[in-house]
Order: structure tokens, then sequence, then C-alpha cells
């Protein structure tokens, strides 16, 4: 935007101020504001998972229960802060005073610990706690071998302490509970039971229920929450004439089958799975095709997709035995799901593999249980959970299941659109190499020997052993993705052919060999080795090819990058007979690693590149060895056979017996336009079942510090302990199955009935959404959620009757106001006597502009749009261009996500940063979000094109398009007040530019606090 339009802007703002005033321009929520939780659960999940190791790692030794020196006990609160000899360790919100901070930065009266500073993460956590107030966690009883063992022993899970935190409410079955009576006088009011559970539960506190909202009220309300945008003129009018008994329950159907609702919902699902297009961390490199997962998501809340489905897809959707597909297109849509795991951030070039791999489980483990347990099962990783049931070891037996999985891009449609082209390329090849057979016996010895050299007999693998006694290489249990490798190292002999228009060649393939150009160059995909621990410290490559690389992947770590991990990856530029490749992994002996040979798109799946790799070329791998020294085992072996010149063979072959020739001609001219048909498969972030390992106990959550190895199972406290060990791969199948098994798991239902109640009336039944444990909130109405729960099952898991039921009882209809005695008896609105007022979420807001400006393209799916980048957005890992200022009109959710620039409007909103699970967005009100809508170049640019689209209508008069302006942004018309005060706004503008008039006061409609919130 230029100077001079910034201007304009600025003096705008300043002469609209009598305005805006008037019209009750304001970021304040109208009614109550959200209440506050009574103690963060944020900051004591902070404390336990960062803070509380810290402190029993390196400083109880010498500050703890058995000795205190300086008078100093740092395992307990009091402790922190009452001191020691030199006065209080700790001033809650004061880090830069507190002697604790001054003493790990190494300050001028203490040096702790005095053998060696802390690490840089750890000083920064600790002063990070001591800034936001030094919350500590319940004090908990621990016995002296669970101090020992960091809270890693099975005497927890069998301790009376462990049974009596099995008894709290959220681990009990659920129980469906009969319907409450309500008085005669309101018998009436009920029109589903949720209302009669919300009912009797108000009269116990002799409260009334507030009354029914207007229509115009209740399609915005309904509209908004369901689709996320607002409803048209032409909507409002529609319902608001429509006297049919059944008007709002069509209304709800309506909008239940719109696309648009998959988008607004699919945005709730991807605040729990913290999506993000980028990986962070310093240069913020692409998770590519993140989007897929997005779309998936959108699709299978339209689908109405059964919950427990769903979540089996998100957990092992790859493993499925009948995946599945898309109604149309036919690809695999399940193991789209398994995305939900690789949308965390990401260290490129972390110092410690180890190390980032155990956080990145850490996050997974996070996410997972948040999601779907509602549970805080991270805060078990360096001992035993200080609330909840949960201990050490279960933590350790879901960190199994994904140190047992692997990423990939997953090849989602080869099967449907390539695997076809595939199967007649293979035929056809068939037929051509018969009837090779056929010429050799016609043509010249020479010939015939070249052709008996071109098709090598099964024989001995190469490298059968070594000088070393070094194991053959053998490709047969590998596990591949794609199509290009075809049979793995066939022991058979076999051929390629590359089919020019100028020159057609039949080149030989050894024996045993990874080749991924064995059908055809365009083909393309991954091979991986199982896993194995590094033994000596030369690894070699007999390998060549025009395209691809090789990765060696140590402990799960696949972000292979310089500066420090560049040389794990090996590019394959070398055509012609396979030549030794060696790497010297000096540095990763004893380690954990897998080996990915990668032909095309997939090569650079971790983002190292942001587009795609063109598949046209081969990659051949002969053998892989290790050894101790850094010469390879032996030299290459000498070529099968020389390549055949195919033209030269047809013409010569020709002489002797043309219609021979003609058929095998006519035949490689098939294979050639057919191998054309070949497309460039779709590929989506997803996870690949490695093999099967069970993680070891770290004690204290130190990798380096390692107990016995934890079998794989589910958590203890939901049956668990009574599930066989996986027999084969991760076990990720077997874990979702047990997930959504009730019997054992009354969690899941509970917290997804929860998390809708929420979005529908602003706060769940149990307020702390991603939290049913005992740090969380009790359940507001647990008859209710229970009931709600068992309703959830018993309907198939249907999200969409979830809806029906929520949205068509009298409680969803209530107006937002009250009388005051309500509000005093329930001033927190707690029992829902009322509607709660809410504010539109950062997404629905910028949807809103766009909708109302005319400007809103309702383009479904696809990949995302650049987002638009202002001066101030800058640094590593910036984009190499600005997307549109407006991203192209799309709808919100379209536009990328980029953790390291995201776009300011929405984190003015309380978009959260994606990191790990969200379902309770914050509400603030801040200045940032008044300032967002008046000086934003987006708000500004729409205003305009929305007095442009009003213009556009013709030369109405004034009141009617006040009249216009007020049903298009607000659904109802103005009142007189509001129209004779814009009618006199626009007067006293009329003389200048018509547009810059009507741009104005659209811009001041925007600023409206009614414009942003929902009654």
């Amino acid at each position: 935007m230029t100077a001079r339009r910034w201007a304009h802007v600025v003096s705008r703002v300043v002469g609209l101020a009598a305005l805006t005033s008037g019209l009750g321009v304001s970021a304040a929520p109208p009614g109550d504001a959200p209440a506050s939780l009574p103690h963060d659960p944020a900051a004591v999940e902070f404390f336990e998972k960062r803070v509380r190791p810290i402190l029993v790692e390196r400083c109880l030794n010498c500050h703890g229960p058995t000795k205190q020196k300086g008078e100093l006990r740092l395992d307990t609160r009091a402790g922190v802060l009452a001191g020691g000899s030199s006065g209080p360790a700790v001033e809650p919100g004061k880090a830069e005073s507190s002697l604790l901070v001054s003493a790990i930065n190494y300050g001028e009266l203490y040096h702790m610990p005095p053998k060696s500073k802390l690490p840089a993460e750890e000083i920064e956590a600790l002063t990070k706690w001591v800034a936001q107030g030094a919350t500590w966690g319940v004090e908990a009883p621990t016995d002296a071998a669970e101090a020992k063992a960091g809270g890693s022993g099975d005497g927890f899970e069998g301790s009376p302490e462990f049974a009596r935190r099995a008894r709290f409410w959220s681990f009990q079955p659920i129980r469906k509970p009969a319907l409450p009576a309500v008085s005669d006088a309101r018998a009436q009011w009920p029109r589903n039971p949720i209302d009669r559970f919300l009912l009797a539960t108000m009269e116990e506190r002799e409260l009334a229920p507030a009354g029914e909202a207007d229509r115009r009220t209740l399609i915005r309300r309904l509209t908004y929450d369901l689709v996320g945008l607002p409803p048209t003129v032409e909507e409002v009018a529609a319902f608001v004439a429509d006297d049919a008994p059944d008007a709002y329950e069509k209304l709800v159907e309506r909008l239940l089958a719109s696309p648009h609702y998959g988008e607004r919902w699919g945005r709730h699902w991807l605040d729990l799975a913290r999506y993000a297009e980028t990986s962070g961390h310093e240069f913020d490199y692409d998770v590519l095709n993140a989007y897929q997962y997005r779309d998936y998501v959108v699709r299978a809340f339209n689908l109405d997709l059964p919950y427990d489905q769903f979540v089996v897809e998100q957990v092992a959707g790859d493993l499925l035995p009948k995946p599945r597909r898309h109604p149309t297109e036919g690809f695999n849509e399940s193991i789209l799901g398994t995305g939900f795991y690789f949308l965390g951030e990401g260290t490129h070039s972390p110092v410690d593999l180890r190390e980032e791999g155990v956080r990145r489980i850490d996050n997974q483990i996070d996410v997972f249980s948040k999601t779907f347990l509602g549970l805080t099962v991270s805060c078990a990783r360096c001992h035993d959970h200080k609330f909840d049931p949960i201990s050490a070891r279960d933590y350790y037996a879901l960190a199994g299941f994904l140190r047992s999985s692997r990423h990939q891009q997953a090849f989602i449609d080869s099967d449907v659109h390539i695997t076809p082209i595939v199967d007649d390329l293979k035929t056809l090849k068939r037929t051509i190499g018969d009837l090779l057979v056929q010429a050799s016996a016609k043509l010249p010895n020479g010939r015939r020997t070249a052709i008996e050299a071109a098709r090598p007999s099964p024989g001995a693998r190469v490298g059968d052993a070594t000088a070393e006694g070094f194991r053959a290489t053998r490709f047969d249990d590998w596990k591949t993705t794609g199509e290009a490798f075809g049979d793995l190292g066939s022991a058979g002999g076999d051929f390629r052919l590359e089919l020019g228009d100028d020159a057609r060649r039949l080149i030989p393939i050894h024996a045993g060999e990874l080749h991924s150009g064995r059908i055809s160059d365009r083909l393309q995909g991954v091979v991986r080795s199982p896993t194995f621990t590094i033994q000596k410290r030369y690894l070699h490559l007999l390998a060549a090819g025009t395209s691809g690389r090789i990765n060696v992947v140590i402990d799960g770590f696949e972000k292979i990058r310089d500066p420090i991990y560049g040389g794990l990856t090996i590019a394959i530029a070398a055509p012609g007979e396979p030549r030794w490749i060696s790497r010297d992994l000096e540095m990763w002996v004893g380690h954990r690693a897998y080996i990915e040979v990668c032909d095309g798109s997939a090569a650079d799946y971790t983002g190292a590149r942001t587009g795609r790799v063109d598949g046209r070329g081969s990659l051949r791998v002969a053998e892989i060895a290790a050894t101790a020294r850094p010469e390879p085992p032996h030299a290459p072996p000498a070529p099968a056979g020389s390549a055949i010149d195919l033209k030269a063979l047809v013409n010569e072959l020709a002489t002797v017996d043309s219609p021979l020739a003609d058929r095998l001609a006519r035949a490689l001219d098939a294979y050639r336009d057919l191998e054309a048909k070949i497309p460039a498969p779709s590929l989506a972030p997803a996870i690949a079942d490695g093999d099967g390992e069970d993680e070891n106990l770290m004690i204290r959550g130190n990798p380096k510090t390692l107990g016995e190895a934890v079998p794989r199972r589910l958590l203890s406290i939901l049956g668990g302990k009574s599930q066989a060990s996986p027999s084969g791969g991760s076990g990720r199948l077997e874990l979702a199955q047990s997930l959504v098994d009730v019997r054992s798991n009354p969690l899941l239902p509970r917290v997804m009935v929860n998390r809708l109640w929420k979005q529908h009336f602003g706060e769940g039944l149990v307020k702390s959404t991603d939290d049913f444990g005992a740090m969380g909130q009790p359940p507001s109405h647990p008859a209710l959620l229970d009931w709600l729960a068992s309703e959830f099952v018993d309907r198939g898991w249907s999200l969409k009757a979830l809806h029906r039921m929520m949205v068509g009882s009298s409680a969803y209809r209530m107006q937002s106001r009250s009388n005051a005695k309500a509000d005093e008896l329930d001033p927190n609105n707690v029992l829902l006597h009322r509607m709660n007022v809410r504010r539109l979420e950062a997404e629905a807001i910028r949807d809103a502009l766009l909708a109302v400006s005319g400007r809103l393209d309702r383009t479904f799916a696809g990949p995302s749009v650049a987002p638009h980048l202002s001066a101030f957005m800058d640094g590593r890992g910036r984009p190499e261009a600005s997307g549109p200022l407006d991203g192209d009109g799309r709808r919100s959710l379209y536009v990328q996500v980029r953790r390291n620039f995201l776009t300011p409007m929405f984190l003015a909103f309380d978009a959260p940063v994606p990191f790990s699970t969200m379902g309770r967005r914050n509400v603030s009100n801040v200045p940032a979000q008044a300032l967002t809508l008046l000086n934003d170049p987006l708000v500004v640019v729409l205003a305009e094109a929305w007095a442009g689209r009003l213009l556009a209508e013709g030369d109405l008069p004034v009141d009617v398009r006040i009249e216009r302006l007020y049903e298009t942004a607000f659904g109802r018309p103005p009142t007189e007040r509001e129209v004779r005060q814009c009618a006199a706004f626009v007067a006293e503008r009329q003389a200048s530019d018509a547009l810059r008039t009507w741009t104005d006061l659209c811009h001041v409609l925007f600023n409206v606090k009614e414009f942003i919130y929902v009654d």
C-alpha cells in the first residue's frame, strides 16, 4: 500500500471517531467475558514436562529431601519460595531478581550446578518458569524406590496410589443415565433429552432458561457454527419467511450437507493435529504435500465418516487390509489419515539425533493423548504422572509404536492410476522377450550371443561373502512403496528398454540388484531396509543411475540436511555400470539406522526441496556392505552384457523374417506409447510401518540412561496391561483397535462429544477440553456428558447426528441475554441458562470479510495459497515470493500455515501457534484486534471491494444502500438511529469520490463489534 493510501486510512480513522462511537465500535465482547480457569493447566503442564525433570536431574542430590546444602530445598514450592541461608531462591514473576536464575547463569554470588553450566534450553525453561509465576504441580508422595528409578517401575501401577487415581470420574465406564424429570411448568420447553438434563440442573438452582432467539439471530448463529460463513441476505430472507414447522430442521440439514461444513469443522480438527505446512526451526522447511492431510480431514467430515473409523485411520490408516477409497478418484483415503503424525515441528540440524528423535516422539505422544484421550500422557516421560494413573512405563509403551514407524511420502494413487499401466507393460515386456528369443534363432551367431548375454540366467548373488565375512546383500526383506523397483532384487536375469525416437536400446540388468528402471524410467518409488545397528565404520554402496538418492536414516531422523547431516544422503548421478560409493559413519557406530533407496519425487520427501523431482531416470544398487576398513569389500563386477541397438536389430531381422521384425517393431512402439501414459504419482505425508521395536524406559527421561525395554501397549488404565505385545511390525493397528474399544476406553467418546459441545455452546461440559485428568476441570453436567457419549456410540459414531441433537435443542436456540437475577445465580453461565455470546475465530473473521465484500472464492481443496508477507515478516526461511494480499479470495483454511511466518491477523485474533493440541483457543480482547480491523491493508482493500459491489447495484437511495450493507454484514436491517447516523456520515462526504465515501462506511461496519461476535 502506498504512503498516500496509508495517510488516507489514518485520516479516515480520525474522521470516523464520532460515528464509530455512536455505532458501538469496540473490540470488547458484549455479555460475559470467558471465565478464567482457577489454575492454569498449561503452566502446570510446562512445569511437569520441562521444569520438574531439571530440578530432579540437576538439583535434588544437593537440595532435596535427604540433603539441603545452604539450607535450600528445591523439591517443594514452599522450599523454593522459602529459600535457604541466602534468602528466597525464586521471586515468582521476577526472573531478573531471582537468586535461582542468577545462579544458573553463573552470576556474581553462585555458579549452579558447580561442575558445569546447564544447557541453554534448560536455563531458558527455568527462567521462563520463574517469569510466569513459578507454577507448581500438586505435591505427590514419592517413595525412595520410585525416586531412584525416576518413577519407572511396575510398583506404581500396582500401588494404592494408582488405585486411588484410577477411581477418578473420567476413567469410569460410560453408563447411560435415565432422563431426569422436569417440572410441569416447563415441561414444554425441552425439545430433546439435552434440554431435560440442562433444565433439571437449572431448576435445582431456581433458574429459568432464557427465551428463544429470533430467526435472524438463529440463522446467523447456526450458519457460522456449521459452515463458518455469514448467511447471505437471500438466505436470511428465505428463512425468516419460511413458516413451515420444520423450517429450522431444513436449515440444519442444508448446512450439514454443504461442502463448507467440512471446511469449518475440519479447521477445528486441525487445531488438534497442530496442522502446519512447514517444520519451523531455523529455516522453516516445507512439509511437502501437507495440504493432502487437510483435504482428507475436510472430506471425512463432509462424508460423516464414523468417528471410530476416523480415529483408526489417523493412527493406522496405512495398515488397514481394505483401505477406504475416494468415491470418484479411487485413491487410498485411509493412509492419508496418518499424516496426523507428520505435522509437528522438526529441527533440521540437531546436535544430538537421538535426543531429537525422543523430542519428536514426545510431541507425537502429547498430541495423540490429548486429542483422543484428553490426557497429558507426555507428563510421564521423566517420572510416573504426578496426578493421573499414568506410569512412565505407559509413556514408553506408546513410544515403542512410534519408534517402530517411519515417515514417508505415500503413493496414494499408484494402484489406481499407475498399476494398471505397469501390469500391461509387464505383459508386453514378456512378449518382447519372447520375440527376441525367436529373433535370436534367425540371426547370425554374433547377434544371438549378444541377446543371450542381455538375458543373463539366474546365478549367485553379487557379494555373497567377503574377506571380512560379510553376509550377502538381500533385498527381498526390504519394504517398498511406489512402482519403480518392481520385484526386489530379482534373482533371475532381466533387462530394461530405452525407447527414444532416435535410439532404441535393450540394456541387461544384473541378477539380484535393485533397479528402478526394470519397467520404466518414468516410475518412481522408495525401498527401505530393515532397521539395524551400525557396527562398522564404513558403509559402501555399489550403485549407479541418473536420478534419485540414497539416505542413511539414523535414529529415525529423516530431515537429512547440511551443515551436519548432509553426508547421510547420497545423490546418484553416475550413469553406466555401478561403482562403489563410500561413507564414513564413525560418529554413528552403535546407533540404530535404516537405508532408503529413493527414485523420483519421493527422493526429496523430507522437504530439502519445495518442488517435485523429475522421475525420468533410473537408479541401480547392486550391493550394500559395511567394513571396518575404508576400502570396499571387492572390485565392481564385470558388466552383465552390453547394450543392444534394437533399431539395428529390427532392421537386420527384417532381411530374414519380415513378419517377425514387424511384430517386434510394433511391440516396441506399443511399449513406448503405453509408457508415455504413466502419470506423475500423487504423494502425501504419511507414516509407514518399520520393524517392531519396543522402546527402553529412559531414567528421568534421559535417552542416555536406559532401563529395560517396555512392551508396546495402550495405557494400563485403559486395558493395556491385558493386551499382548504386537507380533509383527509396529502394532499401530492393534493400538488403534484398542483405542476405539469403549469397553476399556471410555475417554474417546467423552472427549469428542465435549469438543463438539464446546464449539456449539462456547464452553465444554468439561471446560479443560484437552485434559480430562486431575489437572483438568470436572464436568458441569456429568450425566449429560455420559448420555451424549453413549448416544454417540449408539448412533454409529456419527458426528452429524451429534450436531443435530445439539443445535436442535431448545438450549441452543436460547437468547444470549438474560435477567439480572439469573446472572447473579449463575454469573459464568455454567448451567447454561442462556446462550453464550461468542467471538468469531480468526479464520471466520477473515472469511466473513471476504464473503460480505464479494471476494470469497469458494473453490474446494487443493494446494494452499502462499501467505501474504509484509515487510516486517523477515528472517531465515522466508519464502522467495509473497502471496496475494487477499489470498486469491480463498477461505482461510487454504492459506498456507508457515510456522515461522504465521499470518499477523490470525495471531491477533488468537489462532494457535501449531505446536501441540489446542482444543480450546484463547479468546483475548487486546488493542491489536481493533488496530487490525482499522489498519490491516486487507481490511481496507476488502472495504473498497464491498463498496464497489454496492455501487454496482445501481443508483439506489442512500437509505436502501445502508439497509443492504446491514443485511449483508449482520443479517438484520439497521435501526432508525443507525440509518440516520450512516446517512449523515455519507452526506458529509458526498461531495468527494463516491467509492471512497462508501468505502469509509463499509470500513466502519467492519469495525462494529457485532461483525465479529455472534449472539
